[in-house]
């Protein structure tokens, strides 16, 4: 189930962040020093998160700024749509 990250205020995602960053050191220093680790993708879905989170965090920071621009996917033009399958002439 995905988290809705987007609800959470500043003060909350930065206390996410030292949480997933507490849970990545912990999980490399049990890794490290006794080699087994329970959930070995442990490391790799925290430091996922951890992106995602700052990334809302500079998204936020940039539209305060009013420098973010939203693009919500490309679209072909027409001209493209049209234009002729490669292949031999005819």
């Amino acid at each position: 189930m995905k988290e809705n990250l987007k609800t959470l205020s500043d003060s909350e995602i930065q206390k996410e962040i030292q949480k997933s960053s507490e849970e990545v050191r912990k999980a490399r220093f049990q890794f490290a020093v006794t080699r087994s680790l329970e959930n070995p993708k442990l490391i790799h879905k925290e430091k996922k998160r951890i992106a995602r989170l700052l990334t809302l965090v500079r998204e936020r920071e940039l539209e305060k700024k009013g420098k973010l621009v939203k693009n919500p996917g490309k679209k072909k033009p027409e001209a493209e749509l049209a234009k002729p399958a490669k292949g031999k002439k005819k």
